[in-house]
């Protein structure tokens, strides 16, 4: 009988088509986002280099609360930058953005022409330049303000230049405000046409800050600043922004004008990573495919360290790398190799299906996150939308309003009415904006740093007690459970829900307020006799603006329940809403008890 022998490849074949395939995806770019987390965790493991040459002065919300709301006068402006020169700042850098001529501009002006200065000029929706007003701009040299973001949101460039249209329509081309920072103590660096930097951000948490008012009213604060360059900005709620670079603590985020600071801080130390050309990194992948096929070809005892060496390759290459100011542009070009050999070796020993099921679950897992990101970014826009759409209107009827005043001889009657409603309008424009402020501050509220043991049961009596109804709010509250939390942000969250069942249930039905234990922690329900809301409303409820069908004829912002979610979604626990049986909403709010269960 003749003897047939089973046919099979070389393991060498195909870990080699798994080099070629590494290869071909290095230099297309198509890795680029699976190697962004892996290039930040190598960089967060160099040695941090503390900032020397750069320091802050932060508009944030102590300086508010001292000095006055924002926008300050002019002057004052340009006390904070003869407060900077006098400390010994040898140039400073306006991180804001002052479009307005305003009273007090030739202050500033003079201010900024007695010190090496630069001010920040964005970008509008029309593509245009918004420039800070002619006078100041004279006195100053203008630069961008725009990060450039990943698709991941993290900030790891900055274009050099940027160009749009100026005032007169004309193409007008500014430099970044890091590099335009770094030229007031070097004059002569050149501006780089066209090409992105990449700043090491390894001054991360040692940029030197000193708020803004007790600059103002201590001038010794200011010891810090001299021989630096000093960025101006703003991190209070609603003013400046908010960005992540590599290097920010994971979780976190951190003022636009430190993050300026800080890349400001690398291009004058030289720490700039610069991408390694694609086709070097698809030759690493080839040299690493090479070695796991030696490995399929000798023996079990020194295999295992050639796989290990194969792996590791572009892994040390991007740990030296890094270190001496490169960037390599294709550092997960490697996994194809180890993954597509293990998987034809685990295929020669029936283990394919189980390695496949689990990358098709991963693959599940980021196509749900892509998912959520891109939900995420449609909400945000959404939400831009309604509020300029919400402030239109009561803008419009006060413009209106003022009209009417102005242009017709009213009767006094008609003018006490007709005031009434300009203040009616002015006070929800107030009431909006301090609820959207109230959204954005809870958003930078660290839990761990404000959070502390609150007796939930005192709090919920407490709240019965002002809130009664004139008997209406028939509590049933369970005592002593304690959770940990803001106390004045739990009172607010059983004010707005309580309030919202009095608003929808009838002047004759009874709202109910229950604070139990379940196995979850401590669950808050309000429950109304009310309309209800339907089920395919029952999530958007909890949306910034969002209105059921129910509440088109109700007074109100649609803020209410928004802050009641984020602020259960702070404490760590969850919102949910239920139609009972017999009609009306309840609410339930559910938060973990604190250690111990009990007050």
């Amino acid at each position: 009988m003749p003897v047939t022998r089973e046919r099979t490849l070389h393991p060498a074949v195909g870990t080699a088509a798994a080099g070629v395939c590494a290869a071909l995806l290095a230099v297309s770019g198509l890795l680029r986002p699976v190697e962004l987390p892996v290039h930040d965790a190598i960089l967060r493991r160099q040695p941090r280099v503390p900032a020397s040459r750069v320091a802050v002065v932060l508009v944030d919300e102590p300086s508010l609360r001292a000095e006055g709301a924002w926008p300050w006068e002019r002057a004052k402006l340009a006390a904070l930058l003869d407060a900077a020169g006098k400390a010994g700042a040898r140039g400073v850098v306006i991180d804001l953005l002052l479009p307005e001529a305003r009273e007090g501009d030739p202050l500033l002006a003079a201010a900024l022409a007695s010190i090496p200065s630069a001010l920040g000029a964005g970008i509008s929706d029309r593509g245009r330049w918004l420039l800070p007003s002619p006078s100041l701009g004279r006195a100053a040299v203008l630069a961008h303000v725009a990060f450039d973001l990943d698709r991941d949101g993290v900030v790891r460039r900055l274009a050099a230049t940027r160009e749009a249209a100026g005032p007169s329509l004309q193409p007008l081309s500014l430099p970044a405000l890091s590099l335009a920072a770094a030229r007031l103590l070097e004059p002569e660096r050149p501006i780089p046409v066209g090409t992105f930097l990449r700043p090491g951000f390894r001054a991360v948490g040692t940029v030197p800050v000193v708020p803004a008012a007790r600059l103002l009213r201590q001038p010794e604060a200011g010891r810090v600043l001299e021989g630096k360059v000093v960025f101006v900005g703003a991190s209070a709620a609603g003013l400046g922004d908010r960005v992540v670079t590599p290097l920010t603590e994971r979780g976190g985020s951190e003022p636009g004008v430190v993050a300026q600071a800080e890349a400001a801080e690398s291009i004058l130390a030289g720490d700039l990573l610069s991408p390694l050309p694609p086709v070097v990194a698809g030759a690493l992948a080839v040299v690493a495919a090479v070695l796991v096929a030696a490995a399929g070809t000798v023996s079990g005892g020194a295999r295992v360290p050639l796989m290990a060496l194969a792996a590791l390759t572009p892994f040390a290459f991007e740990w030296v790398a890094a270190g001496a100011g490169f960037e390599l542009a294709a550092t997960a070009a490697v996994l194809p190799v180890v993954v597509l050999a293990t998987a034809w070796e685990a295929l020669a020993a029936g283990r394919f299906q189980r390695e496949t099921a689990s990358a098709r679950k991963r693959v599940g897992e980021l196509s749900d996150l892509a998912a959520s990101l891109e939900a995420d970014r449609r909400d945000a826009s959404e939400a831009r939308r309604v509020v300029a759409h919400e402030l239109r209107t009561p803008l419009t009827s006060v413009k209106g309003l003022a009209q009417l005043l102005a242009g017709y001889d009213l009767t006094e009657r008609e003018r006490r009415r007709v005031a009434g409603l300009v203040e009616s309008e002015a006070n929800r424009l107030s009431e909006m904006v301090e609820g959207l402020l109230d959204l954005e501050r809870l958003k930078l509220k660290e839990f761990a740093a404000h959070a502390v043991r609150v007796d939930l049961s005192a709090l919920a009596i407490a709240r019965a007690g002002v809130l009664g109804g004139g008997g209406r709010l028939v509590p049933s509250i369970e005592g002593g459970l304690a959770v940990r939390g803001d106390p004045a942000l739990l009172s607010r969250l059983v004010d707005n829900l309580v309030g919202n069942a009095f608003k929808f249930s009838p002047p004759s039905e009874p709202v109910d307020l229950v604070l139990r234990t379940t196995s979850e922690g401590a669950a808050l329900e309000v429950r109304d006799r009310g309309p209800g809301i339907p089920r395919e409303e029952r999530t958007a409820v909890f949306r910034r603006f969002a209105r059921g069908s129910a509440a088109a004829a109700a007074p109100g912002l649609g803020l209410g329940l928004a802050f009641v979610s984020e602020v259960a979604g702070w404490h760590r626990g969850r919102v949910e809403l239920e139609a009972p049986p017999t009609g009306g909403s309840l609410f339930r709010v559910i938060i973990p008890l604190a250690p111990g269960g009990r007050a």
